[in-house]
């Protein structure tokens, strides 16, 4: 997944699925991702997790989600001229170690979503085969083709 910078919405998307999980197992996946469908797909449902409109969930977390990025970006540790243009990308700044210490705390179920996270990499965004599309989070029908 080297990639020079990556799309807003692509960002928040994975940002849902970090915050609920349990949303992963609605994901189309495609057929290369079989093995990681498994995954979400074995996982006994919980009724009380189920959100009743991830659509509107992630609309209202949009504000939090620019907050929580425009941070790093005032710190340098993401390029704020790229964030305006709705991409984010990582600068040459080093992670400080307090926030490392962070990234090295997963749970098993964390550690399934960065897989989905690294699967879906590579998947297009936008279309009606890309992220917005597969995840149901976001409008595609009007994006660039």
């Amino acid at each position: 997944m080297e990639r020079d910078s990556i799309e807003l919405e692509r960002i928040r998307i994975w940002d849902f699925y970090l915050t609920f999980p349990n949303e992963a197992r609605k994901i189309k996946f495609p057929m290369q991702l079989a093995e990681l469908k498994k995954i979400f797909k074995d996982k006994a449902a919980n009724p009380y997790e189920d959100l009743i409109d991830p659509r509107r969930i992630l609309q209202r977390m949009q504000s939090f989600q620019m907050a929580a990025l425009r941070c790093p970006a005032s710190y340098g540790l993401i390029d704020g001229e790229l964030l305006i243009k709705k991409m984010v990308k990582r600068t040459d700044k080093p992670i400080p170690d307090a926030i490392k210490v962070n990234f090295q705390k997963n749970s098993p179920e964390r550690d399934n979503i960065i897989k989905l996270v690294i699967g879906f990499a590579d998947l297009p965004l936008y279309g009606a085969v890309g992220l917005k599309e597969r995840s149901g989070l976001l409008d595609f029908k009007y994006d660039p083709r």
